[in-house]
């Protein structure tokens, strides 16, 4: 089964530049014919298509079969899955997406089962889409089938009322900054040897408590500053809870490379769990050994890609 990708572009040039190709041939063959078998009429109907199923659905693609099973007495010239975000059938007019290989013969039988890739979708947006195909009788239509893409990262709002750490440094950074958006500020958990510090080894976390359960599928965080900081954060994993107190580890990360501000460094989940209690818990820095960590901002995310 073949796949090949098309961006959206006018249909009409589309075909007329495959009728191009084939133009020549097509005269030879019809003066051929007229001259051999001038008592012999042949009638070309249109193809018959039909619409798969769609599969491989994110916020930016999904993936829809299609098959052809009738050429309708004429070479293939074009076929593929056309699709609108509009509330009727889509036509070539709107988006489409080609499939097959072009041949002096058409598009040959070998490609007429596909799966095609629809590109450029926009997320949680409802679409319409169908199979077509055209021969020298004109462009027929599969049945239009509907889906729906996926929600990209919606982010939680959070307060400072919110969120609590493990060790808060007395003299510098604060819990606040981390939802500031400021990157000029940070958080810094504790450190030095001033009194109320409590120097804590890690794991340091992160709690954040909602009014509701939530849904959190990763998360982004930033780092203190451009320069690459030994306490830089590059191992996590997440904690939920029922009860604001008991706390169960759920996931972990592998080790990551942090980016300099201002990149975010975007943290995703296997999945998207769901609590009122959550902890984003700081397991190893960049120089594994420190007691200490530090963070300009984060922010939690819902995933539409992700499992639940």
């Amino acid at each position: 089964m073949k796949n090949q990708k098309m961006k959206k572009s006018n249909y009409q040039k589309f075909i007329k530049m495959d009728l191009s190709r084939i133009a020549f041939l097509l005269f030879a063959m019809v003066s051929i014919s007229f001259i051999t078998s001038c008592d012999k009429e042949e009638t070309v109907s249109l193809p018959v298509t039909v619409t798969g199923e769609v599969t491989d659905i994110t916020g930016q693609d999904a993936v829809v079969s299609g098959s052809l099973t009738s050429n309708g007495g004429s070479k293939i010239l074009a076929m593929g899955i056309c699709w609108t975000t509009e509330d009727r059938d889509p036509t070539v007019e709107d988006n489409f997406t080609a499939v097959g290989e072009f041949t002096p013969n058409g598009i040959l039988q070998e490609d007429w089962n596909y799966a095609a890739t629809l590109n450029g979708l926009a997320v949680k947006t409802a679409y319409k889409a169908r199979a077509y195909a055209s021969n020298e009788a004109g462009t027929a239509y599969g049945e239009t089938i509907s889906f729906t893409s996926k929600a990209g990262k919606t982010f939680h709002t959070l307060t400072n009322e919110m969120i609590d750490t493990y060790t808060q440094e007395v003299e510098e950074g604060p819990k606040e900054s981390l939802i500031d958006d400021d990157f000029e500020t940070y958080w810094h958990s504790a450190w030095s040897d001033e009194p109320g510090a409590e120097v804590m080894p890690l794991p340091h976390h992160i709690q954040i408590t909602f009014a509701e359960d939530k849904n959190i599928g990763g998360f982004q965080f930033w780092t203190r500053s451009t320069s690459n900081r030994s306490n830089d954060p590059v191992k996590f994993d997440v904690q939920t809870s029922t009860n604001g107190t008991d706390y169960t580890t759920v996931w972990t990360s592998e080790t990551i490379a942090t980016q300099p501000r201002p990149a975010d460094n975007t943290i995703a989940f296997d999945k998207n769990y769901s609590s009122k209690y959550f902890r984003i818990r700081v397991l190893d820095t960049r120089t594994t050994g420190l007691t200490h960590t530090t963070m300009s901002e984060i922010k939690v995310f819902e995933d539409g890609m992700l499992p639940y």
